[in-house]
């Protein structure tokens, strides 16, 4: 598209409804600053008026038109579509900061002790489960915590590094992914025979600065008592010391005691440290640490979870169904140990430590992050059977409705409140019916009025809360979807959570009986995909819907919003024919031993759009949540009195 071409459109569609965010940017400053625009707009009242020419005549603002209408376009596409439940992700644990190699100086103090102070540690990874977010899709796809910074002089030790929060919705899955590559494998492999050949080679050295330091004490000794002796003959005098070849212990070996020397100190400028028996003694002791996984090299890029190396143990498996407290979150990785400065290898023998140690590396962990929406009640059905139009009339949620087939993307939630006055709460706006709602605005303006609730105007009889129960507008299901077609799982894992099911199927279709058949059918297919137990969806059904009922009349044709309407003899038909199915339903399940025998499916006609016979569907829900609000209560005790036997057991 060229700029003359954005232009000419601008100027000869007045009435061109402009999105909210060219509004905001100033599409008039924009259309001011175009050559072509200014010339027209001229043009149109005065010939004579020169047009733009120069710099102005090549300004930016086709690129910034463009790119401003396809972000605005882009957000209207996606309305619903940026939920995500299901999302792959890898975090990392700050690494420790370095210690630092000082030593203190004051005024009349040119020698002072070591002052090196300790650096900070590595930031840790925490997780919290909050009520606050309902989607993954603020997390990205790769997670750090900061690192901790190195210490200082003046015994100052280094900051510690910036902790994580990775905060998830109620409901999450959280699965440690554990796949290892042969890459990873053979670098893993690699990475430990080298730190053995170094840990060979640290024992040697060791041993030779042990034996050279006790021949160097030896010799001292030796020539002092002499020096204290008089008339000494020249034959018998001690000669100086005599330094012995080191032993060779492979140039594989001495290569990787160098690296990993350089890896794990700080080294004071012109140290000579090679037969340094305090400092010897401490590098063997953390290559031995190193060598048992107490430990981690600073800058090795492991790829997999150092503690899955020293413990192989079951992966991270989490069920979120509770709000993690803020003051006690979950650890997933500790972040790095911090260094050590020279200060804290002062010793009697080594009374000016020239060396200090790096920080630790932090820890990784891949994860595999599900959400799963839990709800007291789940609606389940087909596509356009009226799933988010009942969820639009029982509670103040608004999930797109309309009259053509299509399917909710994204489950909705919304809370049903029970008054005491036998009224329940519905949409925030009173009206008579609930029509179509339009994915974008038709216009957009700044200056658009928005029409806000008004608090005052709601009735002045006083009536209180009695019952409230959360309701799940699930996505619609489609003939095989227990096998993944469209979205299947994406679509059945949020029935899982749910206490209770019900079916909700449009009467007015000509087979209602085959949509509650397909539906039975994905259930029973999907728990057998998931290995879960016999009947664990399927004996959570407690009721079927039967919505669309306004569509019947005393003759069939059409009406005034073009809907098909049929006779009542059918609708009553279709009706007794769901209700003989529930009886089936019931009785097969209760033999199966899937289905408690109070618990019979109930059938309630509705127009959700109309509003009608509402009543009567919220007080079959109010029973069956409290129904089950108690079950789970009473299996909350009896798992508590186990726990609290067997604890008793082992005391």
């Amino acid at each position: 598209m060229t700029w003359s071409f954005v232009a000419d459109f601008l100027t000869e569609n007045a009435s061109w409804p402009l999105p909210r965010m060219l509004v905001r940017k100033g599409v008039s400053n924009l259309v001011k600053g175009c050559s072509y625009c200014q010339h027209s707009r001229s043009a149109s009242t005065s010939t004579s008026a020169p047009a733009l020419v120069g710099p102005d005549a090549t300004i930016n603002g086709p690129s910034i038109i463009n790119k401003t209408v396809r972000k605005s376009d882009w957000k209207r596409r996606q309305e619903g579509s940026n939920f995500v439940d299901t999302l792959n992700l890898s975090i990392f644990s700050g690494r420790g900061g370095p210690g630092g190699v000082a030593f203190h100086r004051e005024k009349f103090q040119s020698k002072g002790p070591p002052s090196g102070g300790p650096g900070g540690g590595g930031g840790s990874v925490y997780l919290l489960a909050t009520p606050a977010v309902s989607t993954l899709a603020h997390l990205p796809r790769s997670i750090r915590a900061g690192a901790g910074l190195p210490g200082g002089g003046k015994w100052l030790a280094g900051k510690r590094g910036e902790d994580v929060f990775i905060r998830v919705p109620l409901g999450t899955v959280v699965k440690e992914l554990r796949e290892e590559t042969q890459d990873e494998v053979e670098r893993e492999r690699e990475e430990q025979e080298e730190l053995e050949w170094a840990w060979e080679a640290s024992k040697i050295r060791l041993a030779e600065a042990e034996k050279r330091e006790r021949r160097w004490n030896a010799w001292k000794k030796a020539r002092d008592a002499q020096q204290k002796e008089k008339n000494v003959h020249p034959d018998d005098l001690i000669g100086p010391f005599e330094e012995l070849d080191l032993i060779d212990v492979g140039e594989h070996r001495q290569a990787a005691h160098d690296r990993l020397r350089k890896e794990l100190f700080i080294m004071y400028p012109n140290a000579d440290l090679d037969s340094h028996p305090t400092f010897l003694q401490t590098e063997h002791e953390l290559l031995s640490k190193l060598l048992s996984r107490e430990a981690s090299v600073p800058g090795k890029k492991s790829r997999r979870r150092r503690t899955q190396i020293v413990n192989p143990g079951p992966p991270l498996l989490l069920d979120l169904t509770q709000s993690t407290p803020a003051s006690d979150p979950i650890l997933l990785l500790q972040g790095g140990q911090p260094g050590h400065g020279n200060s804290s290898f002062q010793t009697t023998e080594d009374r000016s430590p020239k060396y200090a140690t790096k920080g630790g590396d932090g820890d990784m962990m891949r994860l595999e992050l599900e959400l799963k929406s839990a709800g007291d009640v789940g609606l389940v059905g087909m596509p356009n059977a009226g799933k988010s139009t009942i969820l639009r009339a029982l509670t103040s949620s608004t999930p797109r409705v309309a009259s053509y087939a299509f399917t909710t993307l994204n489950p909705h939630h919304g809370t049903c409140v029970v008054y005491s006055d036998t009224s329940f709460s519905g949409p925030r706006e009173a009206q008579q019916s609930i029509t179509d709602s339009p994915a974008a605005p038709e216009t957009y303006s700044a200056s658009t009025h928005v029409q806000h609730r008004d608090r005052k105007a709601q009735s002045a009889e006083k009536r209180t809360e009695q019952f409230r129960f959360t309701l799940t507008d699930n996505p619609g299901l489609v003939p095989d979807s227990s096998l993944n077609v469209g979205l299947g799982h994406a679509f059945l894992r949020h029935i899982e959570r749910c206490s209770a099911l019900v079916y909700v199927v449009d009467l007015s279709s000509p087979d209602p009986i085959k949509a509650l058949q397909v539906l039975g059918h994905e259930l029973r297919e999907y728990e057998k995909v998931k290995q879960l137990p016999d009947g664990y969806l399927e004996g959570r059904v407690r009721g079927i819907v039967a919505n669309k009922a306004d569509l019947f009349g005393e003759s069939e044709g059409v009406d005034v919003e073009g809907a098909t309407v049929r006779s009542q003899e059918d609708g009553r038909r279709k009706l007794s024919d769901l209700l003989q199915f529930a009886r089936k339903l019931t009785a097969s399940e209760v033999e199966r031993g899937v289905r408690r025998e109070e618990d019979e499916v109930w059938v309630i006609p509705t127009s959700a759009k109309e509003r009608e016979n509402m009543a009567a569907l919220v007080q079959s829900l109010v029973k069956t949540v409290q129904t089950e609000r108690q079950r789970q209560k009473e299996a909350q005790e009896v798992a508590e009195q186990a726990l609290k036997a067997e604890e008793e057991e082992w005391v």
